[in-house]
């Protein structure tokens, strides 16, 4: 009797620990829904603080730099300080900047955008929806499209200007 109790009970912290290990590695495997260089960027929509809707689609044609980001990341607010200089520059070179906000309530977003004077569009990504299509599982996280639509290049964390200028000129379409 005492053997079958046992027996049970190690088949039964087997199963947990296996079912475990496997939600781990879905949930945090760097495949989940990864896009990557060579890839075509999926479409999305998403609203800004004023529920403007923001269309990848709309930007074919032109080099994309997508940028997944929130107000309490450092390294982001750095980039955007970056982006902001240089925003005009290069959407006259037909490249377009989307900050995604990850998640964040309206009213931050709103103060954070109002404080800084951040010109391009920030959409907000309520729910992770598109981050989670994209595999975005740290910020700040940066695709870089060309105006076929193709992600040319995927960055992970904080960037110096220079890494900035370097990305925005790698998506400048060519005439």
């Amino acid at each position: 009797m005492k053997k079958n109790r046992l027996l049970i009970r190690a088949v039964i912290l087997i199963v947990m620990i296996s079912a475990i290990s496997y939600t781990m590695y879905t949930h945090f495997s760097e495949d989940r829904g990864l896009v990557d260089a060579g890839d075509r960027a999926p479409d999305f929509i998403l609203e800004d603080v004023n529920g403007e809707e923001i269309h990848l689609a709309d930007y074919a044609g032109k080099g994309v730099y997508l940028t997944f980001w929130a107000t309490y990341c450092t390294y982001c607010v750095d980039k955007m300080e970056y982006l902001k200089e240089h925003y005009e520059e290069y959407k006259a070179k037909d490249v377009e900047i989307i900050a995604v906000n990850v998640s964040e309530s309206s009213i931050q977003v709103q103060r954070f955008l109002d404080r800084n004077q951040v010109p391009y569009p920030n959409p907000i990504d309520r729910g992770m929806v598109v981050g989670n299509a994209y595999g975005v599982t740290a910020i700040p996280h940066t695709l870089l499209i060309d105006e076929d639509g193709m992600v040319i290049e995927r960055q992970i964390g904080g960037k110096t200007e220079a890494q900035v200028i370097e990305a925005l000129e790698s998506v400048v379409p060519e005439q």
